[in-house]
């Protein structure tokens, strides 16, 4: 799904910005505040959802870069880097 065009970043806020000042026109202050809020939360969940992916996409980068910084490690070199790595996570929380 593309939701997102692809426009500049100050088209891109000047077309929100346009949008909420034609939405103040049409809603009264209850609905301002009932669909601003609606739309704040939608924004935490993206926000929170991405942020949480970004914690675990570097986190996997890091037990990638710990298990396959030396080119010529055996399989047993490497399930032990891999358990030391998991054991040193755990033992972090």
């Amino acid at each position: 799904m593309n939701l997102v065009p692809n426009i500049s970043a100050t088209s891109f806020t000047l077309s929100a910005t346009v949008i909420g000042f034609v939405l103040i026109e049409e809603l009264n202050a209850n609905e301002q505040n009932a669909l601003g809020n609606w739309f704040m939360l939608i924004g935490q969940v993206l926000c929170t959802n991405s942020s949480q992916q970004s914690v675990l996409n570097q986190r996997n980068r890091n037990l990638k870069d710990i298990l396959y910084s030396k080119d010529n490690l055996s399989e047993e070199e490497l399930m032990k880097k891999a358990v030391d790595a998991i054991n040193s996570q755990i033992n972090k929380n």
